[in-house]
């Protein structure tokens, strides 16, 4: 569907069409807006016009000032990051994950070549390095900050090809969730409380408040005691709000009730934060080697909530809800929907 923009409507890459009818030419040219009429309506004819009239820009673009600010690929990499990083209402972690992949630009890429003589080729060798060294999700992330960088390149004239253009996205293959039961689980917990340590009994219930609410990390580790109250716990998200910056609620299951009064403590009240550590992400990772059980991200640990929730025989749009998903439930039929299927099919199975 094409998207209105007042009398402006998107009808392609780089072009508009007026509501009266005529298509112009919408594009950035060393750092400025351009738009032009190409005094067409025949889509096919704008089309043809757009290319040479856009190449034409460019060309002069690059003849009025050479290396349009940019000499080389460092050069690239500091104006991309300049566009990625510390945007307004941008969420901190946002910003890191930004921070970190524009480092790993600067490893990766040869950071002294000149930006008009980097080649299609050294950009396909560079592409095929970084798909065997990163995870898929890390590598198309990285290649959308590179083809930033390389629009800005030929945006502000230095060159009019880009070197990028053709490189794909990699297929990422869905990771087969590592779900621990309910005995694992509590099997889990009791590890890390009986390990003696100052923090072990509070990483335990860490662990276990996650599984048992279904929290993102960052929510549990904002969570005040002024958020709990007997029925419900509420999620803000502290400074950083959650996720999609939307206050949610989750239920106060029996097994999360006791969770909380584990947790309590004479000062449990107002603003003070329910948890004294920031994570138990090691404590977590060393249960699960010590029992023998598949390693477990604290992300999984909502997977283990949702799929509880799902098993017990909650509906999924609720679980998304909890969750704090906007999709409708979506995402979560998709995570989770086999386990409603066998759910239902072990169900079936008890009629006579």
């Amino acid at each position: 569907m094409k998207k209105a923009t007042g009398d402006w409507k998107k009808a392609g890459e780089n072009l508009v069409r007026h509501s009266g009818g005529t298509y112009y030419l919408r594009a950035k040219v060393a750092g400025k807006g351009k738009r032009v009429s190409l005094e067409t309506s025949d889509l096919r004819t704008a089309k043809l016009k757009r290319d040479e009239m856009l190449a034409s820009l460019r060309k002069a673009a690059a003849s009025e000032s050479p290396e349009g600010g940019i000499t080389t690929l460092e050069d690239a990499i500091r104006l991309t990051a300049g566009q990625l990083v510390d945007r307004p209402h941008t969420k901190p972690a946002t910003n890191d994950y930004y921070r970190d992949l524009i480092a790993i630009l600067r490893r990766t890429l040869p950071v002294t070549t000149p930006a008009r003589k980097w080649t299609s080729a050294e950009a396909s060798a560079w592409w095929k390095s970084i798909t065997k060294s990163y995870s898929a999700q890390r590598a198309n992330n990285l290649l959308s900050v590179a083809k930033t960088m390389a629009g800005i390149i030929v945006d502000a004239g230095v060159r009019m090809d880009d070197p990028m253009a053709k490189l794909k996205r990699i297929r990422i293959v869905p990771r087969k969730l590592e779900v621990p039961s309910k005995e694992d689980m509590g099997r889990i917990v009791e590890s890390i409380a009986s390990q003696g340590k100052r923090a072990s009994k509070q990483a335990s219930l860490f662990v276990a408040f996650l599984a048992y609410s279904g929290c993102r990390h960052g929510e549990a580790q904002a969570a005040l005691w002024e958020d709990v109250d007997d029925d419900w716990l509420t999620l803000t998200g502290g400074e950083n709000g959650t996720k999609n910056r939307e206050i949610r609620r989750i239920p106060v299951s029996e097994p999360l009730r006791q969770v909380l009064d584990s947790l309590r403590r004479p000062d449990a009240k107002g603003k003070v934060p329910i948890f004294s550590i920031r994570t138990p992400r090691i404590a977590l990772d060393n249960a699960c080697e010590r029992l023998g059980l598949p390693h477990l991200r604290l992300h999984d640990l909502r997977h283990f909530f949702a799929t509880w929730c799902i098993e017990s025989g909650i509906d999924i749009p609720t679980v998304s809800k909890w969750l704090g998903h906007k999709d409708g439930g979506a995402l979560a039929m998709k995570t989770y929907g086999h386990l409603r299927d066998e759910h239902s099919l072990a169900s079936a199975r008890k009629l006579s």
